[in-house]
């Protein structure tokens, strides 16, 4: 067929996609260019045989208006124009013909620098775990897409060498608009790779945040207080206290080993999600003013800056402590801090000026008891033998005593001193 009738029926079709197969159908890989250059001869030629023809003089109209001929000066701008985003149009889809395995290449590498980067963020989260970190949000989605996309790239790839492949005659069985698909998918997904790893970027220097050291309150285990009526009415007297918003402090006191420690524990178990926070600060006879301070700094903040609510437990005090001279902020400008004291003084709690003021009796011999096989029961640390035969001189036998050997554990001083009220 000759090149000019293949410009013909080229040139009819008003669809880009449609004259991108007008020109499959006719015109083999290798005379594309030759085609596109013949077609922009033949449309100038034409162009200026009707510009011609149009200027030829009538012999009926010897002269025509400037207007007239300002319209035949637009209108054939606009056709020119026409005409070249035509031919834009119809060069570019003959590119992704011509360009297919440079476009497939591309998309290869690109898939492989999106693998390594995803290897290089996935070894930060191994470190970032390893040391408790948490991850920042959407790293993990990230992380995920990467691997979705990846997987698709390298099944898009093997599709398309597939269809590459050779015949037994050595001679290419693809034809001209599979290497245009390939070609054009090929563009699509390199862009959104490239996307991606723009995106991923942010993770290549960072991909958690540090994590905030464990409360006492995440750690404590709570103790079973079943058949320690005592200890359970005390519990919930103070904890009713607590969720009071008009008390601000409260003071429990009571002899030494009652369980006021325990209590004060238990204590910030069951209000752990009505704070922000909750410090438990031992503050025993000798007030080390310094440890107090460093230990209650970041609640302060938050007590001052963030206006949360916080819960400051002072275990074992000895004599009146002026809370603003530690550090803890108190008073009716900090509404939002909520203060929990222990002494074995009535006295000290009462200098403080607690709002509420709870006694922690001793228990029962029944209940000492209970508590007392309770801790042994799940105690594993040595126990000397000396110890139960402190408690036991005289009717306590050397068998029982042996039977108690894997000791008091952990616990053992609360029980020791619970169960001077055996003896």
């Amino acid at each position: 067929m000759k090149l000019f009738e293949v410009a013909n029926k080229v040139f009819v079709v008003e669809d880009d996609n449609h004259m991108v197969q007008a020109l499959y159908a006719h015109v083999s890989e290798q005379g594309i260019d030759v085609l596109v250059r013949f077609c922009r001869r033949v449309k100038e030629r034409e162009n200026m045989c009707k510009v011609v023809k149009k200027n030829v003089p009538n012999p009926n109209h010897q002269k025509r208006s400037n207007l007239s001929r300002m319209g035949e000066e637009a209108t054939n701008i606009v056709v020119g124009k026409i005409v070249d985003l035509l031919f834009s149009s119809a060069k570019r889809e003959i590119d992704y013909v011509r360009n297919c395995t440079k476009n497939a290449d591309i998309l290869k590498n690109e898939a492989q620098k999106l693998k390594d980067m995803s290897d290089r963020i996935q070894q930060r989260i191994n470190a970032a775990k390893e040391n408790g970190e948490a991850l920042l949000a959407g790293v993990q989605n990230w992380m995920d897409k990467a691997d979705i996309e990846i997987s698709k790239v390298e099944e898009f790839l093997e599709e398309e060498a597939n269809a590459k492949k050779t015949c037994f005659n050595l001679r290419p069985c693809v034809n001209l608009s599979s290497l245009h698909h390939y070609s054009k998918m090929s563009i699509n997904k390199t862009l959104f790779l490239l996307q991606h790893q723009e995106d991923g970027q942010t993770y290549e220097s960072c991909v958690s945040i540090p994590t905030p050291t464990p409360r006492f309150v995440d750690l404590y285990q709570t103790k079973n207080l079943d058949d320690i009526d005592t200890h359970k009415l005390v519990l919930r007297e103070i904890i009713e206290a607590i969720k009071d918003e008009s008390i601000k402090m409260v003071g429990i006191y009571g002899s030494g080993g009652v369980g006021k420690t325990t209590l004060a524990k238990e204590v910030a178990a069951e209000v752990k999600n009505l704070f922000a926070e909750i410090v438990f600060i031992t503050v025993s006879q000798t007030v080390d003013v310094k440890e107090i301070q460093k230990n209650v700094e970041k609640a302060a903040k938050r007590i001052i800056i963030n206006k949360e609510k916080v819960l400051i437990i002072l275990d074992d005090i000895w004599k009146k402590l002026v809370l603003s001279d530690v550090g803890i902020p108190c008073g009716n400008n900090h509404m939002n801090c909520k203060i929990l004291l222990t002494s074995r003084s009535r006295n000290v709690c009462e200098g403080m000026n607690v709002d509420r003021n709870i006694c922690v009796n001793i228990l029962t011999k029944k209940e000492a008891w209970v508590l007392f096989k309770r801790i042994v029961e799940t105690s594993t640390e040595e126990t000397p033998y000396a110890l139960l035969a402190f408690f036991f001189p005289h009717n306590a036998p050397w068998q029982f005593i042996k039977q108690l050997e894997s000791g008091l554990g952990a616990c053992k001083h609360d029980a020791t001193r619970q169960l001077r009220v055996l003896v």
